[in-house]
């Protein structure tokens, strides 16, 4: 028997990691379980009026028909509840998340939102477990802490916790059908691409999540960071494309009238953003707490700049700054966080004296860093270290 289940031990690795891996499998389960049956069963029905995949669906059918994306809704319109008196706009994001729906939203109302709920559930739930089974002690370590997130975010929006598993960004980013769980996966996509050396794979997912979402835009500053070229002109070039298709299927004026949505639509800050925590912890009036968004952007591009010798470090760091760029920011969008436990590894980016190295581990690059790293006195410390048999870069 033990000698069967020799290779399954082997590669899920000693006992405490295997332990800790049926530990984030575990709390993923049970904040689904949770989420689902407990905190917001609504949730679970995803044509409910006002949830995300809801505005989605009528964003593509207002499209469809030739209503305005961001005006005011038509009598014949599907309703968006909390417009105008919460929202400025039936629809906070990008006129590309409409473009996609368009198709969508020929199909059955029901089906086409089931379909869109059900595709991200898969996606998020699907990284974080397969992530869970292959990712090292480092890799799981960052997803038990994602998962736990629940607990300080309720604490810094002055809420109550009432039992374990309340307000999980990853289950409520599963199940909520927005597109953060898409998100997760593009994040995961790029820095993929960026450790096997496709840069314009990197830069295409990179850009598609910012004309999806927008505040992604910050992984361009990344790449320049890594001295990724490639993936950063990947990124300009597919962000134009992306951009054209906008206008050509969503219209002219929609993507204007996103523009002064987004930089002059007075969006109300949430408790979680930086504008709100101003606000709500330190008691910072309101017109001088509304810049914080802006102090955020400018901090964390500057941490992504400092961070630029550690990628996965500044990966992270640039996942926050997307997450804090908005003046709304809820638990769910914390789930972006996943992607930082995936478990592939990037090179450490050359200085501007030493000759450049691809974008991703190529094979010959990591022999040579193997090379360097068994000839140098402190190869047990080394950054940039790589195993011979494996030619792999040292996980971060």
């Amino acid at each position: 028997m033990m000698t069967i289940l020799q290779p399954l031990r082997s590669a899920l690795g000693p006992w405490p990691v295997v332990v800790l891996r049926l530990v984030v499998v575990l709390l993923l389960a049970g904040q689904l379980y949770v989420t689902g049956t407990i905190e917001r069963r609504d949730l679970l029905d995803p044509s409910h009026l006002g949830f995300d995949a809801s505005n989605y669906y009528a964003a593509g059918q207002r499209l469809n028909v030739g209503h305005s994306l961001y005006g005011s809704l038509q009598r014949d319109d599907r309703p968006v509840p909390g417009y105008p008196a919460i929202y400025p706009a039936p629809l906070l994001s990008p006129p590309l998340i409409a473009v996609v729906w368009r198709p969508i939203a020929l199909l059955p109302g029901a089906l086409s939102m089931d379909l869109w709920w059900f595709g991200g559930l898969a996606l998020l739930t699907g990284l974080t477990v397969a992530f869970a089974v292959v990712g090292k002690p480092r890799n799981l370590i960052v997803l038990v802490a994602v998962l736990v997130l629940g607990l300080p975010l309720t604490l810094v929006a002055a809420a109550r916790y009432p039992y374990p598993g309340f307000s999980s960004p990853v289950s409520l980013a599963a199940l909520s059908g927005n597109v953060n769980a898409y998100l997760v996966a593009l994040f995961a996509l790029t820095w993929w691409a960026s450790s096997r050396d496709r840069p314009w794979l990197a830069g295409s997912a990179a850009a598609l999540a910012a004309a999806l979402k927008l505040s992604p835009v910050v992984i361009l500053w990344w790449f320049v960071t890594q001295r990724s070229w490639r993936s950063a002109r990947a990124f300009v070039v597919a962000a134009a494309a992306l951009g054209v298709a906008g206008v050509v299927f969503a219209g002219l004026q929609a993507n204007l009238d996103f523009v002064h949505l987004a930089f002059g639509g007075d969006v109300r800050p949430t408790e979680l953003s930086v504008p709100g925590m101003l606000q709500g912890l330190l008691r910072v009036p309101p017109g001088t707490a509304r810049y914080g968004t802006v102090v955020a952007i400018v901090v964390g591009l500057a941490a992504i700049q400092a961070l630029r010798n550690h990628p996965r470090a500044a990966f992270a760091a640039t996942i926050l700054t997307t997450i804090y760029s908005s003046p709304v920011v809820l638990p769910g969008n914390f789930a972006l966080l996943v992607a930082v436990a995936a478990p592939w590894v990037l090179p450490r980016p050359t200085g501007p004296s030493e000759p450049a190295i691809a974008d991703g581990s190529s094979a010959h690059a990591g022999q040579l860093a193997g090379t360097l790293s068994r000839d140098s006195s402190s190869a047990n410390h080394s950054a940039v270290g790589a195993s011979p048999a494996s030619s792999s870069w040292t996980s971060r």
